[in-house]
């Protein structure tokens, strides 16, 4: 071995003992007298840096950094400081600021409960992030969350950094606003009322606007404040089921939902359930924020087999589905196809060219025409089958050359099966009966 590679081991060698600590290129000083300073002006008290590290992860020959430091207060806070930005926060009042976060968004609740019993609704359940508002600790590890380690093995610490000071004024919320990100903000309504009155919870003919919409948008309105005009809040509508009914899942009974990342309004964008039915007892409605779907705005056609059902059998891999008999005596295949200008129409989908739906399918429905053919539906047989082909199959040997989607192995509460899927403004849909 040379002497030029001995060298070169050795050398490496010697990071790895030593660590890579020493390759941080900041003022360590600098950074301690800006947190320092930051402290007395915020807290009028003095207080040092007993400890200061950089969030930096490194591999053996170049590094990743976050470009902030850690600096621990003698007092046990830490001081989040950005080499180039400066200050961050701190987070001594996290577990106020959070309570107080909390009480407000509370209080904003509150009032949107009553928003909806004066529209004639009746609230039976109102969540966010899965936990009562009446509770504490629904913002617990949500609000501006940092995560760091000092040493890869060391246990991973988080916590909340905040620059304004609180006072319990809530002057705080306005200084603060724009720095604060929520993290996970889901709230849960279910209601019974004028809207959300449905047969089994399956909303079908529904309004253009219903009533229920106006004071959900007005009590995210009522949070902007918060968020620093940003909508935030993500909302889903359910239709309150009867007590001890069986819920299939997350997608029986919703009436709506809001996402808050859409930018298609104030507070975000509204998808409505509006189950359209196409016939032969399969049923269609948007499953994607900002794009309702309206009867004529897809349709379902007979078609000549794409694929046997032996050739399904065979480059499909049926023999996978469990729980389901496929049929071949119910065997019929269709094409799910949107209208021309429907994505013309819905701007949030335009560029894209498909969006998300999902299909529910009545197999007792007399369109059907199962009973002609002697056949007597069960739970789930006969069913719809999605069909593409397999992308994969082209760089994995042994991959099956289509795509045969069931759907759930639940049904929802009227007894539909039901799935997603995704339509695309180029070409239909293809479904299979068996």
């Amino acid at each position: 071995m040379s002497r030029a590679l001995c060298i070169l081991y050795a050398c490496l060698a010697s990071l790895l003992v030593v660590g890579c600590s020493d390759l941080g290129n900041y003022d360590e000083r600098s950074v301690a007298r800006q947190a320092e300073g930051y402290y007395v002006e915020k807290y009028g008290a003095d207080a040092e840096v007993v400890d200061i590290w950089e969030g930096r992860s490194y591999v053996l020959f170049g590094y990743q950094s976050t470009d902030m430091a850690f600096c621990t207060m003698d007092d046990g806070t830490t001081v989040l400081v950005d080499f180039e930005e400066g200050v961050v926060g701190d987070n001594r009042q996290q577990d106020e600021i959070t309570a107080a976060y909390e009480r407000r968004f509370r209080e904003e609740l509150g009032r949107g409960r009553r928003r909806l019993e004066d529209a004639g609704y009746t609230v039976t359940l109102v969540l966010i992030n899965g936990v009562s508002p009446a509770e504490d600790g629904f913002f617990d590890g949500c609000i501006s969350t940092y995560e760091w380690g000092e040493k890869d093995e060391a246990e991973r610490e988080s916590g909340s950094f905040f620059h304004a000071l609180y006072t319990g004024d809530d002057r705080f919320f306005e200084e603060e606003a724009s720095r604060v990100r929520l993290g996970m903000c889901d709230v849960e309504i279910d209601i019974s009322g004028p809207d959300a009155d449905y047969a089994d919870a399956f909303p079908t003919n529904v309004p253009e606007r219903p009533s229920w919409v106006e004071p959900v948008d007005a009590t995210c309105r009522s949070l902007l404040p918060l968020t620093g005009g940003d909508p935030a809040t993500k909302v889903a509508v359910y239709q309150a089921f009867p007590p001890d009914t069986a819920i299939a899942g997350a997608e029986d009974g919703k009436l709506g939902e809001l996402d808050p990342f859409r930018d298609a309004g104030e507070t975000g964008s509204w998808l409505i359930v509006d189950w359209v039915p196409v016939g032969k007892g399969a049923y269609v409605t948007s499953d994607e924020c900002g794009v309702r779907l309206r009867s004529g705005d897809v349709t379902l056609e007979v078609v000549d087999d794409p694929y046997s059902y032996d050739e399904l059998w065979a480059d499909g891999d049926l023999a996978e589905i469990e729980g389901r008999s496929p049929s071949p005596a119910a065997f019929e295949s269709y094409e799910l196809r949107a209208a021309p200008g429907l994505f013309e129409s819905s701007p949030d989908v335009r560029d894209k060219g498909w969006f998300s739906v999902r299909l529910a399918y009545d197999n007792t429905d007399p369109e059907t025409g199962l009973e002609r053919l002697g056949i007597t539906p069960g739970t789930l047989d006969p069913s719809l089958y999605t069909v593409e082909k397999n992308a994969a199959a082209e760089d994995f040997e042994g991959a099956p050359p289509l795509e045969v989607v069931r759907m759930r192995p639940e049904t929802l509460a009227n007894g539909f099966q039901y799935g997603t899927n995704v339509l695309y403004e180029e070409e239909p849909m293809l479904l299979v009966r068996m």
